[in-house]
C-alpha cells in the first residue's frame, strides 16, 4: 500500500514539473510586442510649384548724371555736399563771370560805332540813286541829242557836196574842208555817247556798289558783334549750373573760390528712386523671357523675402561670353536698396498649379525606384510615384499620391513597408518614442533626430 502511494506521488510530482518546464518553454518563444516608429507626417493638399533659373548680378542706379561745367575759370558757388538730396533744375553751382560781363560791355559801345556807320552808309546810297545824279544823267543824254542832230545836219551836207565834187563842181580844198566838218561831227557824237554810258550806266552801277559795299559791310559788322555778345551771354547763362536729374549727391569735385578742374565731374547724382540689376543669361533661358515680365529678385543683405523687379531690357545679341544681357528694374522708394548690393534674380522656368507638391526629402530614389511613404492606419506603407518639376528643395508629384495622404516627411529614411508607425504629437518627431532595438547604428540616428527620446531612455 505505502508502494502505491509512493508511485502516485513521484508521478504526481514528475506532472508538475513537466507543466513547469511547458510553461516556462512557451514564455522563452512568445514574440515580443513592435516598436512603433516616430514620424511627421504632411496632409497632402492641392498646391503650387514653380521651377526658376537663378542668375546673380549687382545692384546699380536707375540714372546716374555727371555735372560738368563748359564754361572754365573760378567757381564762385558751390550749393551742395555729397550725401545732399537734391531735384531736377535746381541750382548746383555758378561760374565766375566779371571778364565776361567786362566783354560784353566793351562790345556793346562797339555796337553802338557800327550802327551810326550803317545810318552814314545808307544815307550815302539813298545819295547815289538821287536827283544830282539824275541831273547828271539828264545832262549827258541832251548833249548826245545836240550831237546826234548836228551830225545828222553834217552828213546830208557831207554827201549832197560829195555829188557836187564829183561833178567837177567844187574844188578838192572845199570837198576837204566839207570831209573835216564831217569828220568833226561823227566824233563829237562818239565823244558824247560815250560819256552818256558813262553818266548813265557806269558811274551809277561803281557808285552803287561802292555804296552797297560800305553799307553792308556795317551790317555785318553789327551781325558779328552781336553773335560775340550772344555768345559772352550765353557763356553768363552757362555758368550757372543746375542738377540735370533728381537724387542724391555722391560725388564732389567743387570748391567755392578755386579754379574748376575739367578733368572730372564737378558733381555726380545718383537717381535711386528706381535701381536696376544687369544678369547675362544663357540661350536656353534668352526666348522665354519678354520685356515687362514680373521676376524675384532676393537680396539677402536686407531680406530673403523677394523683391517684384520687371524686365526692362533684352540684348538679342549675345554677349562676348555666349550669354545674353537681360536688365529688371526693381522700385526703391524707401532707398533700402544701394548700389553694389548683390542680387539673385530669379526667372520661371516652368511652373504648375493644383498640384501635389512634396519637400524634396520625403523621395527615396533607390534600385530604380521611387517612392514615399504614407501612413495608413498606423503602420507605414510604401507607394510608388512618379515625379514632375523638381526645385531641390520641393518636387511635384504627378501620379501615386492623392489628396488627403498622409505622408511621411520625417523618419522615412529608416522605414519599412508595413511598419509600425506612430504620428508624433502635435506632428513634432521628437515626442514619440523612435527607437530600433536591432540595429545600434540606426538608433544613435535616432536618437540624434530625437533627442528628448533619449532622454527619456536614459531615465528608464
Amino acid at each position: 500500500m505505502k508502494k502505491k502511494h509512493t508511485a502516485i506521488l513521484i508521478a504526481l510530482a514528475l506532472t508538475m514539473s513537466m507543466v513547469g518546464c511547458k510553461a516556462k518553454t512557451e514564455e522563452i518563444v512568445e514574440e515580443p510586442e513592435e516598436t512603433a516608429r516616430a514620424i511627421e507626417v504632411v496632409t497632402l493638399s492641392n498646391d503650387s510649384i514653380t521651377s526658376e533659373y537663378t542668375y546673380s548680378g549687382k545692384v546699380a542706379p536707375n540714372e546716374q548724371a555727371n555735372v560738368m561745367s563748359i564754361v572754365g575759370g573760378k567757381v564762385a558757388q558751390a550749393n551742395y555736399d555729397i550725401g545732399d538730396t537734391i531735384s531736377k533744375g535746381a541750382v548746383m553751382f555758378r561760374m565766375d563771370t566779371a571778364d565776361v560781363e567786362n566783354q560784353i560791355n566793351v562790345l556793346r559801345a562797339s555796337l553802338s560805332a557800327v550802327e551810326a556807320s550803317i545810318t552814314s552808309a545808307k544815307t550815302n546810297l539813298e545819295l547815289v540813286n538821287g536827283a544830282a545824279m539824275q541831273s547828271q544823267i539828264d545832262a549827258a543824254k541832251n548833249a548826245l541829242d545836240s550831237t546826234k542832230l548836228n551830225l545828222d545836219n553834217v552828213t546830208t551836207n557831207y554827201e549832197n557836196n560829195k555829188v557836187l565834187f564829183e561833178a567837177g563842181i567844187l574844188s578838192q580844198t572845199e570837198m576837204d574842208q566839207i570831209q573835216l566838218a564831217y569828220d568833226n561831227a561823227q566824233l563829237s557824237y562818239s565823244q558824247a555817247e560815250q560819256n552818256y554810258d558813262l553818266v548813265a550806266n557806269q558811274m551809277p552801277a561803281e557808285n552803287q556798289r561802292k555804296a552797297e559795299d560800305a553799307y553792308n559791310s556795317a551790317v555785318a559788322q553789327k551781325a558779328s558783334i552781336e553773335a560775340q555778345i550772344k555768345s559772352a551771354q550765353k557763356t553768363i547763362g552757362d555758368a550757372t549750373v543746375t542738377a540735370p536729374i533728381s537724387g542724391v549727391v555722391t560725388a564732389k569735385n567743387i570748391v567755392s573760390g578755386t579754379v574748376l578742374s575739367q578733368a572730372s565731374p564737378a558733381y555726380v547724382i545718383t537717381d535711386m528712386s528706381k535701381v536696376k540689376i544687369d544678369v547675362a543669361v544663357t540661350q536656353q533661358v534668352i526666348n522665354t523671357l519678354s520685356v515687362g515680365q514680373k521676376v524675384d529678385v532676393i537680396l539677402s543683405a536686407i531680406s530673403q523675402e523677394p523683391f517684384q523687379a520687371t524686365i526692362t531690357t533684352i540684348n538679342p545679341v549675345a554677349n562676348t561670353q555666349g550669354t545674353y544681357d537681360v536688365q529688371v528694374e526693381l522700385n526703391n522708394a524707401d532707398g533700402v536698396l544701394k548700389v553694389g548690393m548683390l542680387g539673385e534674380v530669379s526667372f520661371t522656368k516652368e511652373s504648375a498649379e493644383n498640384t501635389i507638391v512634396l519637400p524634396r526629402s520625403c523621395v527615396i530614389e533607390k534600385d530604380n525606384e521611387v517612392y514615399v511613404y504614407i501612413e495608413e492606419n498606423g503602420r507605414a506603407k510604401k507607394v510608388l510615384v512618379t515625379t514632375g518639376i523638381d526645385t531641390g528643395e520641393n518636387i511635384q508629384i504627378t501620379s501615386g499620391l492623392e489628396e488627403g495622404m498622409n505622408v511621411v516627411t520625417k523618419g522615412q529614411t529608416y522605414l519599412s513597408d508595413g511598419d509600425v508607425v506612430q504620428i508624433a504629437e502635435n506632428n513634432v518627431q521628437s515626442d514619440v518614442e523612435n527607437t530600433v532595438a536591432d540595429d545600434e547604428t540606426n538608433s544613435e540616428q535616432i536618437k540624434k533626430e530625437n533627442p528628448i527620446d533619449s532622454d527619456s531612455e536614459k531615465e528608464e
